[in-house]
């Protein structure tokens, strides 16, 4: 089973995941700050993390910034409210591999985390 971090501060957020994950064969595992998050994936290595960008204490662009600089090399997926072209670009920058808007539809989100985790080599 495929790993997927969740990094958001949102409870609402983190309780559709949940639901839109639980049938799609994935294991999740949930991170409210950036902190968190880089500590999680030096730890447990998920297969793939959804980061949000502004949480509390270390922002996803800080949190991904500092996965790729100590080698994390799985694919970092923006998961934001946030229609920016400045917040997209700064996140292809410090390394994100794709951008999700929290606006999107939810059955997109699966076929988003399909598509990432396939080009990982994550789904046969």
């Amino acid at each position: 089973m495929k790993t997927v971090l969740l990094t958001d501060d949102n409870d609402d957020i983190v309780e559709l995941m949940k639901l839109i994950l639980a049938n799609s064969g994935y294991q999740l595992v949930i991170a409210s700050d950036g902190h968190e998050a880089v500590r999680i994936c030096l730890e447990k290595t998920p297969d793939l993390v959804l980061m949000d960008l502004n949480m509390p204490n270390m922002n996803g662009f800080e949190a991904t910034k500092i996965l790729r600089e100590k080698g994390f090399s799985n694919p970092i997926v923006v998961l934001t409210a946030s229609e920016s072209e400045r917040d997209r670009a700064r996140a292809e920058q410090v390394g994100c591999d794709g951008y999700i808007l929290k606006t999107m539809e939810m059955k997109d989100v699966e076929s988003t985390l399909d598509h990432f985790l396939r080009e990982a080599g994550g789904l046969k």
